[in-house]
This record gives C-alpha cells, sequence and structure tokens, in this order.
C-alpha cells in the first residue's frame, strides 16, 4: 500500500497502464513506451486530480451549496481559489480491486450518505487494454438508497504526445459552444467557440492560447461518440480520448507546466447542482454509465 493505494499493471500489445486505486485513477498510459496520459509515479499523491475518477459530480460546485427538493445542502468547500466544491468524493477514497486479469481490472467503491450528499451509490470502473484500441473505461454508478440522487460523473485525464509541450500540440475539439466562466470559474453564458478564438472544429496549433473552458459537444446524429485527437509533429504521434458524454471540459495543463492536455468528458457542466443544466436525478436501483476509451490514432 502507498499514497495512491495499491497499482494494477495491464499489458496488451503495444499498450501498458498502470491503475491506481486511489480514485481508480490512471497513473499511466503508454504505447511503445510513449506516454498517452501524463504520468505519476503510483507512489506519489498526483496534483491536479490527474486521471481520477469524478463522482458524484464532476467541475464544481459553486460556494459548495446546492438545493435538493427545496432543502439546502452544504459541501465540503475544497477549492478556496474559487470558494468551490469540486470534483466530488471519490477521487480521493481507495476503491476495491474486484475482479482483475492482465489485460483488465475492476474497481468498486461505496459512497455513504453524507451530510452535504446524503444519497448512497456504489460506483464501478472497469479498465480495459485493447491491442487495436487502447484503454478502454467504462464508470457505472447505481443508486441503493431509496430516494432519487443528484448526480454527474467525469473523469480526470491529461492527454500528451510522450510529454512534448502542448504548445506544440495540433488539436481537434468536436464543439463550437462553450461557456464563459464566472469569477468563481462557473458557467454563465454560452458563446460560439469563435468568439474565444477557442473554434478546433477543424484542426489547429495550441501555441500559447490558455484554454480552461467547458464545451458542449456537437455529436452529430450519425455517431454514438465524438474524438478529441492532439498530434505532434515532434513525437510524430497523434493520441485520441473518445466518449459520449454531452460535456467537455478542455484545460491546458498549466499547472503541469503545459506538458499535458486535460481533456474530462462529463455527464453535465460545472455547477450542474444549480444550474440543473443536464443534472441526473438517478432514481432508487437506477444506473448512470460513463464510457471513455485513450489510445494511439
Amino acid at each position: 500500500m502507498h499514497s495512491s493505494g495499491k497499482t494494477i499493471v495491464l499489458v496488451t500489445g503495444n499498450y501498458q497502464a498502470k491503475i491506481v486505486s486511489v480514485g481508480a485513477g490512471i497513473a499511466e498510459l503508454t504505447h511503445q513506451g510513449r506516454h498517452l496520459v501524463v504520468p505519476h509515479k503510483p507512489e506519489e499523491m498526483p496534483l491536479a486530480h490527474m486521471g481520477k475518477v469524478l463522482v458524484p459530480w464532476p467541475n464544481r460546485v459553486a460556494n459548495g451549496c446546492y438545493h435538493h427538493d427545496g432543502i439546502e445542502f452544504k459541501l465540503p468547500i475544497n477549492d478556496h481559489e474559487s470558494n468551490a466544491a469540486i470534483h466530488g468524493f471519490l477521487a480521493w477514497r481507495d476503491w476495491q480491486v474486484t475482479e482483475q486479469t492482465d489485460s483488465t481490472v475492476t474497481l468498486t467503491a461505496y459512497l455513504p450518505p453524507s451530510y452535504g450528499y446524503p444519497f448512497m451509490l456504489v460506483s464501478t470502473v472497469t479498465y480495459q487494454l485493447d491491442a487495436e484500441v487502447g484503454l478502454t473505461a467504462d464508470i457505472a454508478t447505481k443508486n441503493i438508497g431509496d430516494k432519487p440522487a443528484p448526480y454527474g460523473v467525469g473523469v480526470h485525464p491529461y492527454l500528451t504526445c510522450n510529454l512534448d509541450k502542448v504548445d506544440n500540440y495540433r488539436l481537434t475539439i468536436p464543439a463550437n459552444q462553450v461557456f464563459e466562466a464566472d469569477k468563481q470559474l462557473s458557467p454563465s453564458y454560452f458563446f460560439i467557440a469563435e468568439q474565444f478564438g477557442l473554434n478546433f472544429l477543424t484542426a489547429k496549433q495550441i501555441g500559447a492560447i490558455r484554454i480552461d473552458h467547458t464545451f458542449k459537444t456537437a455529436i452529430p446524429e450519425t455517431m454514438a461518440e465524438w474524438e478529441v485527437i492532439i498530434t505532434s509533429q515532434q513525437q510524430n504521434m497523434a493520441v485520441y480520448l473518445r466518449s459520449e458524454q454531452p460535456w467537455l471540459q478542455v484545460y491546458t495543463g498549466d499547472k503541469l507546466n503545459r506538458l499535458g492536455l486535460a481533456v474530462e468528458p462529463m455527464s453535465c457542466p460545472p455547477n450542474a447542482f444549480n444550474s440543473l443544466i443536464d443534472l441526473i436525478s438517478l432514481a432508487p436501483d437506477e444506473s448512470h454509465h460513463l464510457f471513455f476509451a485513450i489510445g494511439i490514432k
């Protein structure tokens, strides 16, 4: 046991992944020895929620307060700069390994009720390495309580082309709408991405652009999934993240010296516990799934 709990090593073909039990996090993902996500040493606590699963809300709840069924609830403030409760409860909990093979692992966490969130959930994450696709993951959460629970989910990997600087990446984002954030980093108004110079519908170099924005993904009716792609000419490689969620947080990793791009699929935008935008009301015995995949393009 270490700071990140247990380390599970998965190997298939040219891919290798290191999953840690704390936060059911991705500590490392490589293809032929080259990094696809910004790695951290499993025995160390990572910065910036690197690779963690975010349950029962992604991103933030402004002021750590929300109302549900006419009752005000208060959550612990864990981001004092924006005075918000960020990234749920399970990012720093030790998940239990319930199944494991050479190429797959399933981790499970029980979220008991608390004063700020009096609901009962069980979350399960199954990671699988595929020699062609790369790393796939299914995050499933079930309400095991007796009343509907407000719910959201996300995941926080930092994509990288073998630790080349983000400035050198050409980036494709399947979204043309973006939220402007207020002083507490919560969404305020929708804008066309072009108005912020954030139109990456066709590949464009990031350069010195600083991105820390929430995008509404644009999924054509003929597609079940969308795909973000980063490409590095210096490393002669391209990495993708694929998901089916309606929201996407993108961050240029300035806290990590811009060595990777946070690409966070989310079921709802920041502060959904207050705005109610795409907030899921998870009924008793109901489950919700989030799928994502990361691999070489």
